[in-house]
């Protein structure tokens, strides 16, 4: 670069060193920048040497032919290379002036890296000190910057008599003042006071300043600065851009779409879930690490482009430094420095930009693209399920029991499975029940008097999922409102269940659902299906003994009674259900047996075609009677005495499947299966009635669930009470019935006791039923409605489903932020990629450390750069703008400050003609190109 003191050579006052100055000569080869011959001494021809009054050896060699002859050995950091001293340097040493001198400003650590210990010095006979640089020929300006840093050469010694009388003559450092001369407008900086260290004996001075004023001839370059589309490093760079700008542009429209895998990514299917989301992850890393590597190439193009172009200004340190960011985000904290200068640029705002996508872009991938579970919106689906049975088939409700033993040779084997089944689900629901009402009264919670908001019962199928009943029909369950209208004490409720069908349908793998199971165990989802609802009605009636006398055996004419252990009670004989009335009289017409007092309540006599049931007695207190055996009868009596009142209490039970109900079912692997009834809800779109028209007949209670519900009332022997065996299961019950008209609020009735009690039944005669209110097979084919064999046939259903499957998309709301970075990813590499298009080719990218490296080394000093060798640039250096020269006859390339560009091509032309013809250069084509970035 082009000395500032160039134009004005400055000498010590004192004559005696002003003779001492060789002639000035013309300019060599400089292409370093410094015109002014302060460098001449040092490249001074023999016969310039000779001229000097004999005291120069003549040689005829180049300037630096002696470089390496003298000694050489390498310790630590240090280098030999002296010279042979020459006839004026032999001078006589003065020992009593002899002093020694310190090194320069130089931290100890340098001296320490070399050895472990300081070694000492004496002025050198041939060094070019500062302090005699005018008499050896050294440029004073030049001396006098690097002063502070020259060590003395090894070739001094301190025995020399030359050198220490030489030593005695230079002032030393607070002594001298360097004075400008008169053609000088400017003033060198005074040397920095030396430390008392010593000065290392193997650097030479002589060669160093040797080095700076040699041209760089050695440095032809060996290639061309652009490279075309077909090199290899072209190719992987356009490969890299096609797949960043790909991959991110997948990654965006996957995560504006987000699939659902379905079971292509599930943990039965040939990609886990574990699997898929470290693809997802490696993907996405490999994305990442390709749009970095794309960005500072295409950063580096832009850069090294501008540098070339004569008419642009060049790049600064500080742009350079904006590759580190996007590579090395943290660099944007330790070096923020660099900022000011170049983020407010539109170069400097991009490369800004990438380096926050680039940082965050694994976690917008993680967040916003990787596989995990999520659950989708509800979508309506037609589902199948296996029919095997008609509604509350004895028949197959025996044969689907796991009884033990060998049918053939225990008949009552299916039967005694039946019972302990029944029981054991009944007595579980019953307890259920009673729990959830104590749990109520010690909490102190208020129960409505309106049906629709009292607690339901719940029961278990197949063990592991809990069905949730829903009261229904409460139009007729007020009994204050009964009791106004009929004068009697009414309960009346229905309970309606979800439909056991929808289970086995849910995990069909013809539907296609995922499982829990297939999602790692941790999936779930809910159907809710447009299949009737089982349902159970028990109708309770308070009565008194006389109202009930007409049902009561004991009481009819000629009875024949027998007493019991109680008191005053009499029973009827063994065979009294011989001499109850036949259905049919002699006429062959239907006969409804007495008539009641009750008889529109429940629906008997000729008017409803129904038969009430015959009693054998009056049960005690805390008992009851149960007659499941009324001729062509839709249901099963229960007749019982509470302590607390005269009157009996009479219960009818019977069960039908309603259409006014829809079926839930929610399973997760976390949280279990259930499954709930949603019922008389006018939005409900998936209710079964929606499936028909709205003048449709529904089914009617089912006949044969009566053998089922005697079977049920066996296996708990409700009919106790005809032998007074007071069992715990009847006095709970009978404990229930009201008394007052108004459900209570501690405790709940005795329908609703029953009707949770009998819900296991309901439950089990629903199983394999069919979805809709009616059969529909052929009774040829299918006898007593039952398939025996197989799987049963398919049937369809509406319904609604929301289910969680592996899906590329975000969780959170909050989580959108991501799809900033996913834009700007691709956006940015949408644009390197049409950069690169546009692009010949590549040009050498001096913003690499090894190519910027490769180009400083050879590239004249600059003074903008001053002080910045040991600790770095400052900030006014990093805003300097350099350009990237080129001397054609010497095919070189250097960098160039703006302040010394014309200095340098003047220089460049004239060092052109010492070299051989260079090689064929794409700079000029380069450098008459135009920039826009």
């Amino acid at each position: 670069m082009a000395d500032p003191y160039a134009s004005s050579p400055f000498t010590y006052s004192d004559d005696q060193f002003e003779s001492l100055q060789p002639p000035k000569r013309s300019h060599g080869i400089n292409i370093f920048g410094n015109s002014s011959g302060y460098y001449s001494p040092l490249m001074m021809s023999s016969s310039e040497t000779a001229g000097e009054g004999g005291q120069q050896q003549h040689h005829n060699q180049h300037e630096m032919s002696n470089f390496g002859t003298a000694p050489t050995s390498a310790s630590g950091l240090g280098i030999s290379m002296g010279s042979a001293p020459s006839q004026s340097q032999s001078q006589s040493p003065d020992l009593n002036q002899h002093h020694r001198l310190s090194s320069p400003e130089t931290p100890h650590s340098f001296h320490n890296l070399m050895s472990g210990d300081t070694p000492r010095h004496t002025p050198a006979q041939g060094s070019f000190s500062p302090r005699i640089a005018d008499s050896q020929g050294t440029p004073e300006p030049y001396s006098e910057i690097w002063a502070p840093s020259m060590p003395r050469s090894r070739g001094n010694s301190q025995t020399d008599p030359s050198a220490t009388e030489t030593a005695k003559q230079i002032p030393t450092t607070q002594e001298r003042e360097i004075m400008p001369s008169s053609s000088s407008a400017q003033k060198l900086p005074k040397i920095v006071e030396p430390r008392h260290d010593e000065m290392d004996d193997e650097f030479d001075d002589e060669i160093f300043y040797k080095k700076f004023a040699e041209p760089p001839k050695g440095c032809s370059s060996t290639r061309d600065i652009h490279q075309p589309r077909s090199s290899w490093l072209s190719i992987t760079i356009y490969v890299l851009s096609v797949y960043s700008t790909v991959g991110s542009g997948i990654w965006l429209v996957t995560a504006i779409l987000q699939p659902r895998w379905g079971h292509q990514i599930a943990s039965s299917a040939s990609l886990s879930p574990s699997t898929a989301t470290t693809l997802a992850a490696m993907l996405a890393k490999t994305i990442e690490m390709s749009f970095v590597t794309v960005f500072v190439s295409c950063l580096g193009q832009v850069l090294t482009r501008r540098a070339f172009i004569r008419k642009a200004q060049g790049m600064s340190l500080a742009e350079m430094t904006m590759r580190n960011w996007v590579i090395q985000p943290g660099s944007l904290i330790t070096h923020f420095e660099t900022l000011p200068s170049s983020s407010l640029t539109l170069l400097g705002m991009l490369s800004l930009t990438a380096t926050i996508a680039a940082a965050f872009y694994t976690t917008a991938s993680d967040a916003m693209v990787s596989p995990k579970l999520k659950s989708g919106s509800w979508q309506h689906k037609e589902l199948e399920g296996y029919v095997k049975a008609s509604y509350a088939n004895a028949g197959y409700v025996r044969e689907d029991c796991p009884y033990l033993f060998n049918i053939t040779e225990d008949i009552h084997a299916a039967e005694s499975c039946m019972n302990v089944q029944f029981s054991g689900q009944s007595y579980r629901n019953l307890l259920n029940y009673m729990t959830v009402w104590t749990n109520i009264n010690q909490n102190g919670t208020e129960i409505s008097a309106d049906p629709k908001k009292r607690p339901g019962g719940t029961t278990l199928l197949f063990d592991n999922t809990t069905m949730f009943s829903e009261w229904i029909e409460t139009e007729h369950s007020d009994v204050a409102a009964q009791f106004e209208e009929t004068g009697r004490i009414i309960n009346n409720v229905t309970l309606a269940l979800p439909h056991p069908g929808v289970y086995g349908a849910a995990t069909l793998k013809k539907n296609g659902i995922l499982q829990p199971d297939d999602l790692a165990g941790v999936g779930e989802y809910t159907i809710r299906a447009g299949v009737v609802a089982p349902s159970v009605n028990v109708l309770c009636v308070d009565m008194d003994k006389a109202e009930l006398a007409p049902l009561v055996y004991t009481t009819w004419p000629h009875a024949k009674n027998n007493n019991t252990v109680i008191p005053g009670q009499k029973t009827g004989w063994t065979g009294w259900t011989g001499e109850i009335p036949q259905p049919l009289d002699s006429k062959n017409k239907p006969y409804y047996l007495n008539r009641t007092d009750v008889d529109d309540i429940f629906k008997w006599g000729p008017k409803y075609e129904r038969r009430p049931p015959v009693f054998q007695m009056y049960p005690f207190d805390y008992n009851l009677l149960t007659n499941a055996t009324v001729y062509e009868a839709d249901a099963i009596y229960t007749l019982g005495k509470s302590a607390e009142s005269k009157n009996y209490t009479l219960c009818q039970l019977r069960s039908w499947v309603s259409p006014n109900c829809s079926t839930e079912f929610s399973i997760s692997g976390t949280a279990g299966a259930r499954m709930n009834a949603h019922c008389e809800d006018d939005a409900d779109e998936n209710a079964y009635r929606r499936s028909f028209p709205a003048d449709q007949g529904w089914s009617l209670p089912s006949l044969d669930w009566k053998w089922l519900a005697d079977q049920w009332r066996l296996s708990m022997d409700l009919n106790g009470g005809s032998v007074n065996n007071n069992a715990s299961n009847a006095r709970i019950l009978t404990q229930l019935a009201l008394n007052k008209p108004k459900m209570p609020a501690s405790h709940p009735s005795m329908a609703e006791a029953l009707a949770v009690y009998s819900s296991s039944l309901i439950m089990i005669s629903a199983i394999d039923t069919p979805f809709r209110h009616y059969w529909d097979q052929d009774p040829d084919e299918f006898p007593g409605n039952l398939i025996k064999e197989g799987p049963g046939f398919l049937q369809a259903f509406n319904a609604s489903m929301i289910t969680q499957e592996y899906t590329s998309g975000h969780t959170q709301g909050w989580q959108n932020i991501f799809y900033v970075v996913l834009v700007l990813v691709f956006a940015i590499n949408l644009f390197c990629l049409g950069y690169f298009i546009m692009r010949s080719g590549l040009v050498t990218d001096f913003t690499e450390p090894q190519n910027l490296f490769s180009l400083a080394i050879n590239s004249p000093p600059s003074n903008n750069f001053h002080g910045s060798c040991g600790g770095g640039p400052e900030k006014k250096q990093l805003v300097v703008p350099w350009k990237v020269a080129f001397a054609p006859s010497a095919n070189h390339y250097f960098f160039q400050d703006e302040s010394s560009g014309k200095e340098v091509a003047a220089e460049a032309t004239t060092t052109a003609r010492e070299y051989q013809k260079p090689l064929q250069s794409s700079y000029k084509r380069l450098s008459m190109s135009r920039t826009w970035l």
